[in-house]
């Protein structure tokens, strides 16, 4: 059971209904989360100022990449909501996270991703290595920023026991 109720759009004031209206606009509906972030527009803009980091990573990663990657942190997280959405993402591609062999990035993906998910403090010298053959210091910073971020995402979720979304039933 949800902790904070949604928010009911016709009792929002201006700049809340306008952002409630720009996510149905951007993905045709308000999921649950952001049907409870909008009780503060702060945190609404703060949360979504993680999708400019995410479009830059699907630049880098495509969009099968970067859902693994958010998978594996949210799966690590265990926030059910977020892993169960990736999951779906990742069925879209055609991918089972339980039995699908990953390309070499796609499990350097992973590897970071469960540790960001695991709320590591700090990454291993290995999965560093790893790090730098394979991306640059700017794509680094991306990928542990947006780490963090979903991480937060995955924490808001959970603490506030935000409702899986029903299209996310079947999943």
């Amino acid at each position: 059971m949800a902790r904070i109720n949604h928010v009911n759009r016709d009792t929002l004031d201006d700049e809340r209904r306008q952002a409630y209206d720009d996510e149905i606009a951007r993905v045709g509906l308000v999921t649950n989360m952001k049907q409870t972030i909008l009780h503060s527009l702060a945190a609404h803009q703060a949360y979504h100022g993680s999708y400019l980091i995410k479009a830059e990573l699907i630049k880098l990663l495509g969009k099968r990449g970067f859902s693994i990657y958010a998978h594996a942190i949210s799966s690590a997280s265990a926030c059910l909501l977020c892993s169960t959405f990736f999951r779906r993402q990742l069925a879209a591609e055609n991918i089972s996270p339980a039995d699908f062999n990953p390309t070499e990035e796609e499990q350097l993906l992973i590897d970071v991703g469960s540790t960001i998910g695991g709320r590591a403090t700090a990454l291993d010298e290995d999965l560093w290595r790893r790090l730098k053959e394979r991306y640059d210091e700017t794509a680094i910073v991306n990928l542990i920023a947006f780490g963090g971020t979903m991480v937060a995402t995955n924490i808001f979720n959970s603490i506030l026991e935000v409702e899986l979304d029903d299209y996310l039933l079947d999943q």
